[in-house]
């Protein structure tokens, strides 16, 4: 509710109801004493005081002089101003009024003392919520500009990592066709095509927020055929999926960093047993991603330029999903699992 009070739109509207009805206030109570005419200026009169008393406290005090550790010139300038102030509403209250609002036209010798320190006393307890006030707005201040560093920081690493996907992707799907030229595989036209489509949907899909699972899914499928293209013999890759919640959004390139990185550790190539298993579960509650592979345990060299993708992948699901993922792998007797959920 605070925060509410302290932002935008809803500050000035709370500052202007908040002097609207001190206005009334003193209306109704001085002109049950001294007539709406006389009412109104004094009203108009205390308001004036009020007003410029208050922010001048809150704008010129305490951000010049408080905010920024100048506590002897606060000092000096507050008792002025406070005092100051109090003494010229004394002598307005004399020369334009003739006296307070409870004296007659005959006043008492130290009248003016008494409604001097009367100001004083009022005007003291109103620098004091206006400080208050003016600290509290400062810290909700604090706290957004901070917010907003926070989410330009997310969103600044955010897109460095998106950025780093393109290149390991292309990397890793060039030493796919490249393996296949090589050989002149008569298919290597369509594995150029199928990168073709796969780089699209990396490129200008990839810089969206979210797209729909369907569209992640294809480019698995797809990824998939690639792979499959370039194999002499068809590898054991079996790609499940349950989806049951057809709204699902996720952030692109989410899932295929999982199964990239499968292939490339994996090897589908050199093991006739060798094999990869896919799963993917689509409820309401969370989507979870299952990759299991074999790999060969004396092959370190493709471990030697790995981990990118995973890595990569762990700190989008930090930023995009934070307290609502979980991502574990296990790595046991030539069998590779990975696992994601996202909520």
């Amino acid at each position: 509710m605070l925060q509410t009070l302290l932002s935008g739109r809803a500050r000035m509207v709370t500052h202007l109801v908040g002097w609207a009805l001190v206005s009334l206030l003193f209306f109704s109570l001085l002109s049950g004493i001294r007539g709406a005419e006389e009412a109104f200026w004094r009203t108009a009169v205390n308001l004036l005081f009020l007003v410029v008393l208050f922010y001048g406290n809150a704008k010129v005090l305490v951000n010049r002089y408080l905010e920024t550790g100048r506590y002897q010139q606060l000092a000096g300038l507050t008792l002025f101003v406070w005092l100051g102030t109090a003494a010229l509403r004394t002598v307005v209250e004399i020369r334009l009024f003739g006296g307070s609002i409870f004296q007659g036209n005959a006043m008492p010798e130290d009248s003016g003392v008494r409604m001097f320190l009367a100001y004083s006393l009022s005007y003291f307890l109103l620098l004091l919520f206006s400080t208050l006030y003016q600290l509290l707005e400062n810290r909700h201040s604090l706290e957004l500009r901070h917010r907003a560093l926070e989410a330009r920081h997310a969103e600044t690493q955010l897109n460095y990592l998106k950025a780093q996907i393109n290149p390991h992707f292309l990397f890793n799907t060039l030493n796919n066709i490249y393996a296949a030229a090589s050989l002149q595989h008569p298919r290597t036209a369509d594995m150029v095509l199928r990168l073709s489509d796969l780089l699209r949907y990396v490129t200008y899909d990839g810089q969206q927020n979210l797209v729909p699972l369907g569209k992640e899914l294809a480019q698995i499928r797809a990824y998939l055929d690639l792979f499959r293209l370039k194999s002499e013999q068809l590898p054991a890759i079996e790609l499940e999926v349950d989806d049951r919640f057809d709204q699902r959004q996720i952030e692109p390139v989410l899932l295929l960093p999982l199964v990239e990185n499968a292939l490339k550790h994996g090897d589908l190539d050199e093991n006739p047993g060798a094999f990869l298993q896919i799963t993917l579960k689509n409820t309401a509650e969370a989507l979870q991603l299952t990759v299991t592979n074999t790999f060969d345990v004396q092959n370190r060299q493709k471990d030697a330029a790995g981990g990118v993708g995973l890595e990569n992948l762990r700190q989008r699901l930090e930023l995009l999903y934070p307290g609502r993922h979980h991502l574990t792998t296990c790595s046991e007797n030539g069998i590779f699992t990975a696992v994601m959920e996202v909520g």
